[in-house]
């Protein structure tokens, strides 16, 4: 559990490292604060709810600029992955029980 959590931290590190190329400005501390805490949630199993919730109170913030919606999309990339990667999750499964996951974040 602890190097989940770890290999968590880094990928979340690096995640939020390709923004910190930016100006501080770029990202808004209303739309990065709920993404951080939806990649923190992602190493914990079973809290798709609270994920979802974060996410979407981070895209729910008015005006958001195209790097606002970049790392939206990456942190949804990445916990979906995160869900479909871990024992249990829909890769290990039949593909036929996978309809039900994660909804299409296309």
């Amino acid at each position: 559990m602890s190097t989940r959590l770890v290999i968590a931290a880094l990928v979340s590190a690096a995640l939020l490292s390709s923004c910190s190329s930016q100006t501080p400005s770029d990202v808004r501390p209303e739309v990065s604060r709920p993404l951080n805490e939806a990649v923190l949630l992602s190493s914990q199993m079973g809290n798709k709810a609270g994920i979802m919730a974060k996410l979407n109170q981070a895209a729910s913030v008015p005006n958001l600029n195209k790097d606002e919606q970049d790392k939206i999309r990456k942190i949804k990339s990445f916990v979906v992955s995160q869900e479909w990667n871990r024992a249990g999750g829909p890769a290990a499964n039949d593909i036929s029980t996978a309809v039900g996951g994660w909804p299409d974040i296309h």
